[in-house]
C-alpha cells in the first residue's frame, strides 16, 4: 500500500475495505503502515518492558508474592458476526478513545456504509472481521501504553525519536503530522513526550 498522509480516522476503515476486497495477508495490509509501524514498536517496547520487570521479580523473590485472585467466569468478546450496531459502536467508543466525538461518528458512520455497500457484500464479514482485530489491537496497545510509568513513557519516547531516524521524509512528516493532529492511540502524555522528543532530535 502506497504511503499518504493521512489526515483523516476514515482511512483507517478505506485500508480495511481494501484488505478485505483483495484478499492480502493481513499482516502486511491491515491498516496505514504508520500506525502499524507505531503498533509494532510499542508492542516490542512493552514486552521487553514486561521480561525486564519479570527479570526484576524474580530477584527480589517476586514469585512468593500474592497474585490477584482469578474471576471465577470470564465473559468471552463477542465474535464479529454476532455483533449488531450497538456492539459496533461500544467497540468503537472502547477502542479509539484518543479520537475526538466527532472523528468516532464519522469512524463509525464509514463503517456502516462500508458495511452496507452493495459492492462490499462478497466481503462484509470479511471487512467486519478485520475491522474488530484491528479496533481491539488499537484499544490493547493504548491500554499498554496508558499503564506505562512516567519513566518508561520518556523511555519509549526516546526510543520512538531514534527508530524515528529510519523513516524516509515522507513518512516522518506524514508521522509528525499525525502526532500533531493526535490521530494515533497514544495517551496524551505519551504524544506530548513524543513530539518533545523529535523537537529536541531536530534541533
Amino acid at each position: 500500500m502506497a504511503l499518504r498522509r493521512h489526515r483523516n480516522p476514515i482511512l483507517l476503515l478505506r485500508a480495511i475495505v481494501i484488505v478485505a476486497a483483495f484478499a492480502q495477508p493481513i499482516a502486511a495490509r491491515a491498516a496505514d503502515p504508520l500506525l502499524m509501524f507505531l503498533l509494532g514498536f510499542a508492542k516490542n517496547l512493552i514486552e521487553t518492558s514486561m521480561q525486564e520487570e519479570k527479570a526484576r521479580r524474580g530477584k527480589v523473590g517476586g514469585s512468593n508474592v500474592a497474585r490477584a485472585p482469578v474471576p471465577a467466569t470470564l465473559q468471552s468478546p463477542k465474535t464479529p458476526a454476532s455483533m449488531d450496531q450497538q456492539d459496533l459502536r461500544a467497540l468503537i467508543d472502547e477502542s479509539f478513545v484518543y479520537l475526538s466525538r466527532s472523528q468516532l461518528a464519522e469512524l463509525h458512520a464509514g463503517l456502516d456504509k462500508a458495511l452496507a455497500d452493495p459492492a462490499n457484500s462478497a466481503h462484509r464479514e470479511a471487512i467486519l472481521n478485520q475491522f474488530v482485530v484491528v479496533a481491539r489491537q488499537v484499544q490493547f496497545t493504548h491500554d499498554q501504553l496508558n499503564g506505562l510509568s512516567p519513566d518508561e513513557k520518556r523511555l519509549l519516547a526516546e526510543r520512538f525519536a531514534a527508530n524515528f531516524r529510519t523513516l524516509s521524509p515522507d513518512q516522518q512528516q506524514a508521522l509528525l503530522a499525525q502526532l500533531r493532529q493526535r490521530a494515533l492511540p497514544l495517551p496524551t502524555d505519551l504524544n506530548d513526550m513524543m513530539l518533545a522528543a523529535l523537537t529536541l532530535m531536530q534541533q
